[in-house]
């Protein structure tokens, strides 16, 4: 295995013990992998954010929260313009 490989594996076991840390994951209630796995692009402790979607005129990124033990979905939206920056309002 090559370094960029060993990398790969690397995410997919972090992300992987970070999706499983929700008590609701271990025990049946919600999947033992993230449904929308290929989409995640960063993760840490207790929060999930994947890919961004073009709605309109805003960006719209999909966000997990670990809260009191299950991955709750919500969004996160940005304006088209302003889609570089790190300022998002949660609407849902």
């Amino acid at each position: 295995m090559d370094a960029v490989g060993a990398q790969k594996l690397q995410w997919r076991i972090e992300q992987q013990q970070n999706w499983q840390q929700a008590q609701a994951v271990t025990d049946g209630r919600q999947p033992l992998v993230d449904p929308d796995l290929e989409a995640l692009e960063t993760f840490e402790d207790d929060v999930r954010l994947y890919a961004p979607r073009t709605r309109g005129v805003s960006e719209v990124r999909l966000c997990k929260r670990l809260v009191d033990g299950v991955w709750e979905n919500s969004t996160l939206e940005t304006p088209l313009e302003a889609a570089g920056g790190t300022d998002f309002a949660q609407v849902a």
